[in-house]
């Protein structure tokens, strides 16, 4: 690979870091915390100037749940095989999905990439509410 090449790539990087960012309606001082660097090393990840390290992938990861695969090659889970796990799951599970699906439908586009403890906290009033749905008829 030659340096056009690479220095291409991390511009591509670069962008899907703030589209992520800002998807998630994040300062760029808040997103360098949740990636445990100084907000002047995200400026320069951000700017192309850095490649984003593997810890902050990882942190990226634990943290937002945030594919590294994405942000390097701009590649997401395929469809078919989304699809192909959501076949083989239970039936509560599938719920759970579509109730949180509808969720996320509902609210504003910037919660793309919801902080994990976040979601958490909407995972379990989910389940409250596919726990009281899987009940309802049986009084």
């Amino acid at each position: 690979m030659n340096k056009k090449d690479s220095a291409k790539e991390r511009m591509q990087s670069a962008l899907r870091l703030r589209q992520i960012r800002e998807n998630a309606g994040l300062t760029q001082e808040c997103f360098a915390e949740i990636m445990d660097i100084s907000l002047s090393a995200y400026k320069k990840v951000e700017s192309g100037e850095n490649q984003i390290s593997i810890s902050c992938l990882k942190n990226l990861h634990k943290k937002m749940n945030v594919s590294s695969d994405f942000v390097l090659f701009g590649e997401n889970q395929g469809l078919d095989e989304a699809w192909q796990t959501v076949s083989n799951c239970t039936e509560t599970d599938k719920l759970f999905l579509m109730l949180r699906l509808l969720a996320y439908f509902t609210k504003t586009k910037k919660l793309t990439f919801s902080l994990k403890e976040d979601q958490l906290e909407e995972d379990k009033e989910i389940l409250k509410l596919v726990n009281r749905l899987q009940g309802y008829g049986e009084e």
